[in-house]
C-alpha cells in the first residue's frame, strides 16, 4: 500500500517539524506565540493524516 506509506512518511515529517519548532523556541529564536500559530495547523494536518491512515488500515 504505497499511499499509506506516503501518509506515514508525511506524518513523521510533520513530527520532525514540530520538534524543530520546539528547539528553536527553547533557543529563543522564535516566540511562544509564533510557534503556536505554526503548530496549530500542523496538529490539524496530523489528525487528518492519522484518521486517513486508520481508515486505510481498516479497509485493507
Amino acid at each position: 500500500m504505497d499511499f499509506k506509506r506516503f501518509l506515514e512518511i508525511a506524518f513523521g515529517s510533520s513530527d520532525e517539524l514540530e520538534t524543530q519548532l520546539m528547539i528553536i523556541e527553547k533557543l529563543s529564536l522564535i516566540s511562544n506565540k509564533e510557534v503556536a500559530v505554526i503548530i496549530d495547523p500542523i496538529n490539524k494536518a496530523q489528525k487528518m493524516i492519522n484518521n486517513l491512515i486508520t481508515r486505510l488500515k481498516a479497509n485493507s
